[in-house]
C-alpha cells in the first residue's frame, strides 16, 4: 500500500521513528540500525512495509531497499514475525546478516532478542539458497570471514565492559578497522567513547 513516505522526523523513540508528511504523523516501527541514521527534524525517506493481519496492523520502516528487502524475506519465514526480524535487523547492517546467514552462523543470528538457536538454524536453512545467488562468482576468502568475526569479539567485549549493544555498533561503525587487531580497535573504540 505503501512504498515509502517522505517527511520530517519528528520523533525517535527506541523501536520506533514518527515521521510528519504534510500534517499527518505516521509511527513507524523499525530497526536500531534505521534508528541510527536519522535525527530530529531530518528530512526522511523511510521505505515502507503494511503489516495486516487479523490481531495487528503495523507499519514496518527502513532506511534503505535493501533492509526493507530483508525485512520482507524474514517476515515470510514461519515462527518469525515482524518483532523478530526487526531483532535480527538490529543485529548489524544488512550485508553483515546477509554473510552471517550465508556463512551458517547461527550463533550471530541467535544473538538477536527472542531467536533461539533452532530460529536462527531455520532462517538460516530457509534463506541460505536465496543470499547463495549474491555471492556466486565472489571469493569468499578468509578475510571478509574474519572481519565478522573480529566485529562480534569486539562488540561483546565492549558489552562486557558495561557499553549498551547500540553504543558498542555505533561507535564501532566509525571506527577505521582496516589492519587493526581486536585490541587495538577495542582501545580506539574506548578512546572515541570516552571523547
Amino acid at each position: 500500500m505503501y512504498s515509502y513516505i517522505k517527511g520530517i522526523v519528528k520523533s525517535i523513540r527506541e523501536n520506533h521513528l514518527i515521521v510528519d508528511n504534510n500534517g499527518i504523523g505516521y509511527s513507524i516501527s523499525t530497526s536500531a540500525n534505521t534508528i541510527k541514521d536519522f535525527t530530529l527534524n531530518d528530512q526522511a525517506t523511510i521505505y515502507t512495509h503494511l503489516y495486516v493481519r487479523e490481531d495487528l496492523i503495523g507499519l514496518y520502516g527502513f532506511g534503505s531497499p535493501e533492509e526493507l528487502g530483508l525485512f520482507e524475506i524474514l517476515i515470510r519465514i514461519s515462527g518469525v514475525g515482524p518483532k523478530a526480524a526487526l531483532a535480527i535487523l538490529s543485529l548489524a547492517d544488512v550485508g553483515t546478516l546477509k554473510y552471517s546467514i550465508f556463512s551458517g552462523d547461527h550463533k550471530f543470528i541467535s544473538k538477536a532478542s527472542g531467536i533461539g538457536k533452532r530460529t536462527a538454524e531455520k532462517i538460516i536453512l530457509e534463506l541460505k539458497d536465496k543470499i547463495k545467488d549474491e555471492y556466486s562468482g565472489i571469493a569468499m576468502d578468509r578475510g571478509l570471514a574474519d572481519t565478522v568475526t573480529s566485529y562480534d569479539t569486539v562488540t561483546d567485549a565492549l558489552v562486557s565492559l558495561g557499553f549498551t549493544l547500540g553504543e558498542a555498533r555505533n561507535v564501532l561503525k566509525s571506527i577505521d578497522k582496516t589492519d587493526k587487531s581486536e585490541d587495538e580497535i577495542i582501545k580506539l573504540a574506548l578512546k572515541k567513547i570516552g571523547n
